[in-house]
């Protein structure tokens, strides 16, 4: 099974949200702090706690009403998963095997499952589940629930607590790393050292590592048990575990961080037994063979590790896993979450991931097709200043982020990020990095200037080009680093580019006259970019990519194809990294504005 949507109504302050799965293995939540991110995530693990039969307290049931004092309504929470050929084939050979049944099943594609909390004036009253999974024996034509109801609810329980993917919830990976993980051999007293909720959380982590090893087997039976009869083959098994370790972690952190760049050889599992328990210590061996505990380590090195040990070996457990991870490494270096981006891209190879961010750094936007604005609509700086679940006006909502520019801003008028950073209320600070940027009118020009600059011209250093919405459409890129206070400058067309540029400098003011140019102003050509081009040229460019004579084909079957067709040639050509021999009028025409642009940007 895998999870396709969750549906959430009326769950803490959220007013109604749906997150939707389908061709997204990751999906981000986005927003500031109090607009309900958190409460998305718990909602979807309460579900995974429901359906595996979690009875909640009056205290828990409590936690999930709107706050306020008279909330009367319901509270809902559901799911729906997609069925596979796996989760059919065990289904069958449970009515087959286990009830004993003869006839076949037809299978729908879904299987969802409901919970409303009932509340009337801030009472909890009674929870109502509901089940949909219309199977059906062959040939029959009234589905299962009707024809054989008690059976159908045994197939329920089965694929609840057996086929289900399981959810983990994380709300960060700064665990606390015990010097020691302590076990007990079995009929030997438990101890607050062994019982308490960290250790146990260890224990599992441990046991997840041999199984990695060998499915077969579990910790507490075939090292702990094991020990004082036969140490050579639990120390053994200890050895193959440091094996899965570096195989799984080591390994993995290279790919992340550069095999150079590793500041350590292996991980070693150091153990020590004594009156029937067993003390488990994780260590980082150096080459120089120092060894360090890892609680010992920096915070980057320690969140890396806990994320990796906690999903590395997790992620296999059971197909479809669902990771949710609640601002993961939201307290590291910039540089450490953008390698986090690399971490989720792999862990969703083998799971799904939902993970939420207020951190620019935590988006990627080959991600944004999975991407959710979330939104308290009345939010304000009253209630940032405290609780949003204090807030009976609460009222979150999560809007897909295409949607959302789609309705909100409108895509052709915004930088085509604009939409995430407003949400963040992003806002560089004076040292950060920003580049100096050279504002196109479009991707077509940044195409062009991007393949002549890197493969035709092989300058050394590369400008960051802009790929503006049209050239009557830049001023929101234009306040952005005018509010940022960050260098720019405009480049326009010869023709046309001329009347947008004095309209810039009318809206702008005259700070803009001098970041604002024409290549007119450059070359003194009123031309567009591609008249830089010439002709030969074009030819040479189109015939690359259409074929032979294709230029002049379509020069007379259709000339107002040409240009069209010519930027998608230089499309082409800048992907593939292809270079073709131009003339050195061309080469020089592009260099003088290349060089041009340069010269301003420095002024």
């Amino acid at each position: 099974m895998i999870y396709k949507s969750f549906k959430i109504k009326n769950f803490k302050g959220i007013d109604g949200v749906v997150v939707d799965l389908v061709n997204s293995r990751i999906v981000t939540l986005v927003g500031l702090n109090e607009s309900g991110k958190t409460s998305i995530m718990e909602g979807v693990h309460l579900f995974y706690q429901m359906i595996k039969g979690e009875n909640l307290t009056t205290e828990q049931l409590n936690e999930l009403r709107p706050k306020g004092i008279a909330f009367t309504g319901t509270v809902e929470i559901s799911a729906t998963l997609l069925l596979e050929n796996g989760d059919k084939k065990k289904i069958e050979k449970y009515w087959k095997e286990t009830l004993n049944k003869r006839n076949t099943l037809e299978f729908p594609t879904e299987f969802t499952y409901d919970y409303k909390f009932i509340f009337d004036l801030h009472t909890y009253k009674e929870t109502k589940r509901t089940c949909t999974f219309l199977t059906k024996t062959k040939n029959s034509k009234r589905t299962l629930s009707e024809t054989d109801n008690t059976n159908w609810k045994n197939l329920i329980a089965y694929i609840r607590s057996d086929i289900v993917p399981e959810i983990l919830y994380y709300d960060d990976f700064i665990f606390q790393i015990p010097e020691k993980v302590c076990f007990v051999k079995t009929g030997v007293l438990e101890t607050e050292e062994v019982s308490n909720s960290n250790n146990k959380t260890w224990q599992l982590v441990i046991n997840d590592v041999l199984k990695a090893v060998d499915e077969r087997m579990t910790f507490q039976n075939h090292v702990v048990d094991v020990w004082e009869s036969d140490k050579d083959a639990a120390s053994n098994r200890l050895s193959q575990m440091e094996k899965a370790l570096d195989e799984k972690i080591t390994n993995r952190w290279g790919d992340l961080f550069g095999k150079n760049k590793i500041n350590f050889k292996e991980i070693k599992l150091d153990p020590e037994y004594t009156d029937g328990k067993l003390y488990l210590s994780f260590k980082i061996r150096t080459e120089s063979k120092k060894e360090f505990l890892v609680k010992e380590r920096s915070k980057g090195f320690k969140w890396f590790f806990s994320f990796l040990l906690f999903t590395e070996f997790r992620k296999k457990r059971t197909s479809n896993i669902l990771f949710l991870l609640d601002e993961p490494a939201s307290n590291l270096h910039s540089s450490a979450q953008a390698k986090i981006l690399d971490a989720l891209s792999e862990l969703s190879t083998d799971a799904l991931v939902i993970y939420s961010t207020h951190s620019h750094h935590l988006i990627n936007p080959k991600w944004l097709v999975g991407a959710y604005i979330c939104i308290n609509e009345n939010l304000s700086s009253d209630v940032l200043a405290g609780s949003l679940n204090l807030e009976e006006r609460a009222k979150i909502t999560a809007v897909k982020y295409f949607t959302y520019v789609g309705k909100g801003l409108g895509s052709d008028n915004v930088s085509y990020f604009q939409p995430i950073l407003d949400r963040l209320d992003y806002q560089p600070s004076m040292v950060e990095p920003i580049p100096d940027i050279v504002i196109l009118e479009g991707k077509n020009d940044w195409y062009a200037l991007r393949y002549f600059e890197e493969i035709i011209l092989k300058r050394a250093k590369k400008l960051n080009f802009y790929p503006g919405a049209g050239r009557d459409k830049l001023d929101e890129i234009i306040r952005l680093y005018l509010a940022w206070g960050k260098n720019f400058i405009v480049l326009l067309d010869g023709d046309d580019g001329v009347k947008s540029k004095e309209a810039y400098i009318k809206e702008f003011g005259d700070f803009v006259k001098n970041k604002i140019f024409t290549i007119k102003d450059a070359l003194n050509k009123s031309v567009a970019l591609e008249g830089l081009i010439g002709v030969m040229d074009q030819r040479v460019i189109y015939d690359s990519v259409f074929g032979a004579k294709s230029f002049d084909e379509c020069k007379k079957k259709n000339p107002k194809k040409i240009k069209e067709n010519l930027n998608y040639a230089l499309n082409q050509l800048q992907l593939q990294k292809t270079e073709v021999s131009l003339n050195k009028t061309t080469k020089d025409n592009i260099e003088k504005l290349l060089d041009f642009i340069a010269t301003k940007l420095k002024t």
